[in-house]
């Protein structure tokens, strides 16, 4: 009897003992987790913090110096070793800008802390990019470079308001008749912010070029006077049957229920709406010598369900052609794309009869269809309009 009491005394201290060790792992296991998710929110606010930094000294620099080239900002903006680097709140931080085609950046921010890591990114179009300039009112004029494609395609002009614009939501009624973005109905700022972001409204759209291709040197001229501190967008509406080719009585609008699909030059920052980006289907290049001149190159095929289509689209955007054959490039001198798919291209560097980046018409390789941006081309030119 004695025995079988020691018996279950030591079982009981051994179950205890048990317990104890478990109730103390699961502690461990518990505060190391919350240590992990601690980090992770401090890596996180160390990125956010990197990316801000890296953001505003590349708005400062292009201020400061609206004449750069894209190369020449993001070499200051990154500095002498190619990015920014530095200590932050115990952890550390990595960032820098890089070129997307010819008027847009990207921006990468790494934030480290303790083992957890936390990346960032954006993509930006320089600010002065199809901006009516100060002083000036203008009119649009757009002229085909290259239209060889086998769709047809509409091109709009959309014009996006500046909402300072005659004082805007200062008046009585919070409504400026005079400004076109009211227009004559004097909608409410509600009614404003529901069709625009925080610092631009876009009106209706213009057709400039009724659906169509094969229209080398065509050139139109817009109706509407466009004010200073304005934007210009522009969209390409495609007709991949040209059912609609030359027709103008119902298309004075864009509408999708008439088209394929539509392809905006600017759209909206994904991550700061007073701010405006390249579309993915296009590439927007400044004229290197005559001022207030664009080259907007549209790819007119759809890549939105095609296997990595919008990857495709950004790799050429960034890279140019290469071999366009979609496939792992591998090696260290790959740099970021080491292990990851590519076109191969090492960037756009060949200049067209125009002064502009050549693009080159594929459309399919091996059977594939690929990105070319060289479909419809058109040029755009902001010609001032005499004061009345």
């Amino acid at each position: 009897m004695g025995k079988a009491i020691l018996l279950l005394v030591a079982a009981a201290a051994i179950g205890t003992s048990v317990l104890l060790l478990q109730g103390s792992s699961n502690r461990l296991q518990a505060d190391e987790r919350q240590v992990a998710r601690q980090e992770e929110a401090l890596a996180r606010e160390i990125a956010r913090s990197a990316y801000n930094l890296i953001i505003s000294r590349a708005r400062q620099l292009e201020a400061a110096n609206p004449t750069w080239t894209l190369t020449q900002l993001v070499n200051a903006v990154n500095g002498s070793s190619g990015k920014l680097a530095g200590h932050l709140k115990g952890g550390s931080y990595e960032a820098w800008v890089y070129p997307i085609g010819a008027s847009s950046y990207g921006a990468v921010a790494i934030g480290r802390y303790g083992e957890a890591s936390h990346q960032m990114g954006t993509h930006r179009v320089l600010q002065r990019i199809l901006e009516v300039p100060p002083n000036q009112p203008s009119r649009v004029k757009v002229t085909f470079l290259e239209s060889v494609a086998g769709y047809c395609s509409a091109i709009y002009l959309q014009r996006y308001v500046p909402r300072n614009n005659n004082g805007m939501g200062n008046n009585p009624g919070r409504c400026d008749p005079s400004n076109p973005a009211h227009g004559s109905s004097c909608e409410t700022q509600e009614d404003i912010e529901l069709r625009g972001n925080d610092r631009y409204v876009a009106l209706e759209p213009e057709l400039i070029f009724p659906p169509g291709h094969n229209r080398d040197n065509a050139s139109a001229t817009s109706t509407v006077v466009l004010n200073p501190g304005e934007r210009a967008n522009f969209i390409l509406a495609v007709d991949k049957d040209c059912s609609l080719r030359g027709r103008t009585d119902v298309l004075a609008r864009v509408g999708k229920k008439y088209f394929d699909y539509l392809r905006d030059a600017l759209i909206k920052s994904t991550d700061d709406f007073a701010q405006m980006q390249e579309g993915p289907y296009v590439m927007i290049q400044a004229h290197p010598t005559k001022p207030n001149t664009w080259r907007l190159a549209f790819e007119d095929l759809n890549f939105d369900t095609e296997f990595m289509g919008m990857d495709k689209l950004a790799d050429v955007k960034r890279y140019s052609y290469g071999d366009m054959k979609w496939q792992i490039r591998s090696g260290a001198s790959w740099g970021e794309r080491n292990g990851k798919y590519s076109y191969g291209g090492s960037g756009w560097s060949r200049v067209d009869q125009w002064g502009y980046y050549e693009t080159r018409d594929y459309y399919m390789v091996e059977g594939k269809i690929v990105p070319d941006f060289d479909d419809q081309v058109i040029e755009v030119e902001l010609i001032p309009e005499p004061a009345v």
